[in-house]
């Protein structure tokens, strides 16, 4: 016989909690379960910057070729799986950092989740990603162990993101890589690859230095990084040129024959995504706003970009 440690009366009253194999079931078993997959969520965190990965990829993919095939879904599964192991593992090595800092959205850091599944689930993630490896070419094995390496010294060993400079270089560097990765499926890297790697690799760096002037004020006592290091003023004003400077590649992509003409009408869009740094650079009550503005303003042009593009390619293919 089990004991519950609970009287008849409490059972009787409240039949819905019991125990079955020394495992409660009910509605508190049920709420382990939800806590479960929503440390699993958490920390697996890929609708934050995964979505962003792959629409980089393919975008490189249809440039290279369109419409793209079967052959770039390796690099796709490889893409996913990588930057969710580089995810977690960073969750991992912040445990300690985010807790004293009391950011509790890392689950390790709270609790929520134990470091023994956090680093099964990085092992299995490695072997997902090695295993896919082995489907891509030559050139794309060996960018996909430099992607891993770079997850890992980012937040082990070297440590990059706690090293200013290196840590904007590492989240640009990812993208880029996976921009070659998808586009040498198709067609060895040219000019315009390069062009479009360097677009991704700008922007990248541009949403890390956002990212980090959002998170100046917590990040200036506990970590060191980019930001933290050259100012938040500096860092706005690094913004504005790494966004004339994407403006330039895609303009130079353009004339190179790798998109349509008729993309050049987004140029003007840049007016949009420099104007609340403006704003914040006059107003520091207006950094508050940097961040969803950069955010909407972005995704609406990139999806208006995107559907474009896709429109022409389609009548023309017609």
């Amino acid at each position: 016989m089990v004991t519950t440690g609970r009287s008849a009366v409490e059972v009787f009253f409240h039949p819905r909690h019991h125990l079955v194999n020394n495992v409660e079931v009910g509605p508190c078993g049920s709420k382990n379960r939800i806590a479960s997959w929503n440390a699993f969520v958490r920390i697996v965190r890929f609708h934050e910057y995964g979505p962003c990965y792959l629409v980089s990829a393919l975008a490189c993919g249809f440039v290279a070729r369109f419409p793209v095939d079967s052959r770039i879904l390796p690099v796709l599964l490889f893409v996913a799986v990588s930057s969710i192991f580089g995810f977690v593992i960073n969750d991992i090595a912040d445990a300690e950092l985010d807790r004293k800092a009391g950011k509790l959205r890392n689950p390790v850091a709270s609790g929520d989740l134990s470091v023994a599944p956090a680093w099964t689930l990085v092992v299995v993630l490695l072997g997902v990603a090695t295993l896919s490896i082995y489907l891509l070419s030559f050139l794309n094995r060996l960018l996909g162990i430099l992607v891993i390496m770079l997850f890992g010294g980012y937040s082990f060993g070297l440590r990059a993101k706690a090293r200013p400079g290196l840590d904007v270089v590492s989240h640009a560097s990812w993208n880029a890589i996976y921009g070659v990765m998808a586009y040498s499926v198709y067609r060895p890297l040219d000019f315009v690859g390069v062009g479009l790697s360097g677009m991704l690799f700008l922007l990248s760096m541009f949403v890390e230095f956002v990212n980090e002037i959002r998170d100046h004020d917590s990040d200036r006592d506990t970590i060191r990084t980019t930001v933290t290091l050259v100012g938040k003023k500096r860092a706005l004003k690094a913004c504005v040129v790494l966004l004339f400077l994407v403006l330039a590649l895609f303009v130079s992509v353009v004339v190179l024959g790798g998109l349509p003409w008729v993309l050049l009408v987004f140029s003007l869009s840049i007016i949009f995504l420099v104007t609340p740094i403006i704003n914040a650079l006059r107003n520091e009550e207006k950094e508050q706003d940097l961040m969803p503005a950069l955010v909407n303003r972005g995704t609406i042009i990139g999806l208006l970009l995107l559907v474009t593009y896709l429109a022409v390619k389609i009548a023309g293919a017609g």
